[in-house]
């Protein structure tokens, strides 16, 4: 077997409108053509090679992506190293909650929740983008 990246990741969203606001005005991702969308259930959205998905979810069924526990953690989206402090800048005139932020050596990340209250990052590399 030899896998050649990630197709898609696709999370249960409680309020579809408002995650598919969220992540297409404050993100910048737009509903993919390569896919085909579902208005009210769920939504395929264009991030690079990959998608992500959002799925209209229940309520009653709530599985977070965050720390602890068993299953998903989180998930990053990456960006050049000379835009990653206009990005975090952009998350805070959004209001979106900033949990972590750190500029490693080899790694930089900044930590956020989307409306749902899933953890997701935003990562750049700054030793591979000089």
């Amino acid at each position: 077997m030899r896998l050649v990246g990630i197709d898609h990741i696709a999370i249960n969203v409680l309020d579809l409108k408002r995650s598919l606001e969220f992540y297409t005005k404050v993100l910048g991702l737009k509903v993919t053509e390569r896919e085909y969308s579902k208005p009210g259930t769920e939504y395929f959205l264009d991030c690079g090679g990959s998608l992500v998905g959002l799925i209209q979810g229940k309520e009653e069924e709530k599985h977070l992506l965050q720390d602890g526990g068993v299953g998903g953690n989180h998930f990053a989206f990456r960006v050049s190293t000379k835009d990653f402090d206009q990005v975090v800048e952009e998350l805070k005139t959004q209001k979106v909650p900033i949990t972590f932020s750190k500029k490693r050596e080899k790694s930089w990340s900044v930590y956020f929740l989307d409306p749902d209250g899933n953890k997701l990052e935003i990562t750049a590399w700054p030793l591979e983008d000089k």
